[in-house]
Formats: structure tokens, C-alpha cells, sequence
């Protein structure tokens, strides 16, 4: 099952959106849960913290948001970019009332920016079973990075001596992976470096002190 966080502020948008992403639990073997995201009291940064802390695989948004709350200024494209800037790939959707050639110029990746009169009006099923075909797609493509750096990550810890290069790798790789359960609040990757130098000073100190102890000095 697939988590899918949907962050749109129509109700009855929300109910109809829902009901197409949730025809894909009939039409394929994936099964897609529909989350629908509350965002009225939070900043862009609070709202990306809920999204990374329910551990959604994907997120659907309304690109032009309306809050009760008029503190409220981000839109959909805000939320994406936020989103894509701890993990590039993470899959995020964004439908949108707008020409498609202007919401380009917000948001580069038009891949992933979709009409939604089309998306909500189509009688035949032809473009709801593209764009959830898309998404289950991405959330797999998804998946298997993950998985891979997660492999990785196991194969460089078990081999002695890594070269500076494996070492760089294997810190790249877990900080991607930590990044994807904590979000916003992942632990830098040059405090990373910093630390992986300093257990190196430290443990070539710990050799020499014990070399010390072996010849007497």
C-alpha cells in the first residue's frame, strides 16, 4: 500500500480528486491510501515536517491554495520545491487550474504538473489512468532508489578498507536515507564528513596510545 498525501482546500475538490486516485485500487495491483493534508495553521517549513513525518510515498497538490488563514502565503509550487529540495525526487504532483506553460516557469518539472479540469472531468478514464499510472510510477522509481542506496550502504559497511571514494559514497548514501525519514531536520552531510575525520583522528590516537602501552613508553 502507498501512502498519498493530498493537499487541496476545496472539499468537494478533495472528495472528487480522492475518488480518482482511488481508482487505481481497482484498476492495477497497487493499492493507494488518500490522505488528505490539513495546512491552515501551518508555515510552508511545519507543513513539510508533517509530510516527511507521516511518511507519505507521494503528495498531490492543488497548486493555488486558499486558507481561512491569511497568514498563509505559499502555494502549491512553494510546497513542491520545499519538498524537492531534501530529496529531488521525491514524488510530488501538482494539479492546477493554470496554463501549463506559466506554472512551467514556476516549477521546472513539468512532468509532474497536471491539468486538473482534465484530471477531474474526464468521462472516459483515459487521462485519470495516465496520471495514476504516472504516479505509481514515480513512488516505484521512488522506491527502488531507496532500496539501492540501502544496499549500497550495507555492502560498503561490511567491506574492510574502504578507499576515500567508498568512504565519500557511503556518506552520501546514508545521508539520502536519513533525509527521507527526518526531512528537514537531517543532520548536515559536511557535519557528517566532519565527524567520519574526526573518529579517523581518534582511532589512529587510540592505536598510537596502545603501541605506547606495548613498548613501555
Amino acid at each position: 500500500m502507498y501512502r498519498i498525501g493530498l493537499i487541496e482546500d476545496d472539499l468537494m475538490m478533495q472528495t472528487m480528486i480522492s475518488e480518482r486516485l482511488g481508482r487505481v485500487n481497482t484498476d492495477s495491483k497497487s493499492v493507494l491510501e488518500i490522505i488528505p493534508v490539513e495546512f491552515d495553521y501551518l508555515t510552508l517549513q511545519d507543513l513539510v515536517d508533517v509530510i516527511y513525518e507521516q511518511k507519505f510515498d507521494a503528495i498531490v497538490i492543488d497548486h493555488k491554495l486558499k486558507s481561512t488563514n491569511t497568514d498563509i502565503n505559499y502555494e502549491g509550487t512553494d510546497i513542491a520545491l520545499e519538498i524537492e529540495s531534501i530529496i529531488h525526487f521525491f514524488p510530488v504532483f501538482i494539479l492546477t487550474s493554470y496554463d501549463l506553460d506559466a506554472e512551467s516557469k514556476k516549477y521546472t518539472d513539468v512532468n509532474k504538473v497536471y491539468k486538473k479540469e482534465k484530471y477531474i472531468e474526464d468521462e472516459k478514464g483515459d487521462v485519470v489512468d495516465s496520471i495514476n499510472r504516472k504516479i505509481i510510477k514515480q513512488i516505484e522509481h521512488y522506491k527502488e532508489r531507496l532500496k539501492a542506496a540501502e544496499d549500497e550502504i550495507y555492502e560498503l559497511r561490511i567491506k574492510p578498507n574502504l578507499t576515500n571514494d567508498e568512504r565519500d559514497r557511503l556518506l552520501q548514501q546514508d545521508h539520502l536515507i536519513e533525509k527521507s525519514m527526518t526531512g528537514r531536520h537531517h543532520t548536515p552531510l559536511i557535519l557528517k564528513n566532519n565527524d567520519e575525520k574526526l573518529q579517523e583522528l581518534l582511532d589512529i590516537f587510540s592505536d598510537f596510545i596502545v603501541k605506547s602501552d606495548k613498548n613501555g613508553c
